[in-house]
């Protein structure tokens, strides 16, 4: 069982919508990219077919914009899936810090809206593992970056790492033997170099 995490195209920096912007002209151009990439038989390494059984979004503009490029090419409608919704706060303050990574916060290593967070991450875990089961293959999230990594780190049961998705680069996590298995981290092989945002 597959499941891809994609961030969305880079989005355009609206003031007061910062979290709901639309794709920028580039954003757009990598949406694109990533959907003939799909379409054209897409790799995740040498010998293996990355074949779409479904396609969820975040709620979000910029990911429900990317999800319709992606889907137009395969003929598949995607879904939103609310706990796929970003965080409204930055994530990297709320992680165990490099300088003191089992330091206490009122008797928790992490506070309660981060611990919020992560819950919801982890019942998108379910939900997209529930998807692939379903279909028999491979399901594609299409979400924000924070969300993807908090998504990793619920797989990976750690906070104790941070991972910075890039915009549509492909994060795949497997289930085999019982447990996740990180498969792939940031794949952008299918965007051209001046393509390639962080």
């Amino acid at each position: 069982m597959k499941i891809c995490l994609v961030r969305h195209g880079q989005a355009q920096v609206a003031p007061g919508r910062r979290r709901d912007s639309s794709l920028s002209p580039l954003g757009h151009t990598q949406a694109g990219h990533l959907a003939k990439w799909l379409a054209d038989g897409a790799r995740l390494d040498g010998d293996t077919a990355l074949t779409v059984g479904s396609v969820v979004t975040s709620p979000l503009t910029p990911a429900r914009e990317t999800a319709e490029y992606v889907c137009e090419p395969l003929g598949l409608a995607a879904r939103v899936q609310h706990t796929l919704m970003a965080a409204d706060f930055p994530l990297a303050p709320e992680l165990p810090s490099s300088a003191a990574p089992f330091t206490r916060r009122r008797g928790r290593l992490l506070s309660e809206r981060y611990l919020d967070f992560r819950a919801q991450a982890r019942t998108a875990l379910v939900e997209l593992t529930r998807c692939a089961r379903e279909s028999g293959q491979p399901v594609l999230a299409v979400a924000d970056g924070g969300l993807i990594a908090t998504v990793v780190r619920a797989a990976a049961e750690s906070d104790a790492f941070c991972l910075k998705p890039y915009h549509c680069g492909i994060t795949a996590l497997e289930w085999s033997h019982g447990h996740w298995r990180l498969s792939h981290v940031n794949l952008w092989d299918h965007l051209p170099v001046p393509l390639r945002t962080s």
